[in-house]
């Protein structure tokens, strides 16, 4: 029991979920998102998904820092050829001990094509 207790203490683990109905991707920023107004209709068709983590060893680099920093790049990576990510789904990951910090970032969306006007 007291083993238990000590790694409770020595490591944490955060999780946080973050929905959006639809991302115009070369205007996507995750701390100032709007969502955009299409003037024409968005139809999905298929799906894609990333995964990534980063590693941080003592305080040779941040982790979490690092997938702040690459999320509008793997936003802008997924679902090539298409303008909109329809319902994209960001799970993010950190968890730490004293020596070792690892955070994930994780994106499952459907891709979005803009309907031609006739």
């Amino acid at each position: 029991m007291k083993k238990l207790l000590l790694l409770s203490i020595l490591m944490s683990c955060t999780h946080k979920y973050a929905d959006y109905d639809l991302i115009r991707k070369v205007d996507f920023n995750q701390t100032t998102y709007e969502r955009p107004i299409p003037v024409t209709q968005v139809l999905a068709q298929g799906n894609d998904e990333i995964q990534q983590c980063f590693n941080q060893w003592l305080f040779f680099s941040n982790a979490q820092k690092e997938k702040e920093n690459r999320t509008d790049e793997f936003v802008r990576a997924l679902c090539p050829g298409k303008d909109y990510l329809v319902q994209a789904h960001f799970s993010e990951t950190w968890w730490t001990t004293i020596i070792f910090t690892r955070a994930c970032l994780k994106i499952n969306t459907l891709c979005g094509d803009a309907r031609k006007g006739k």
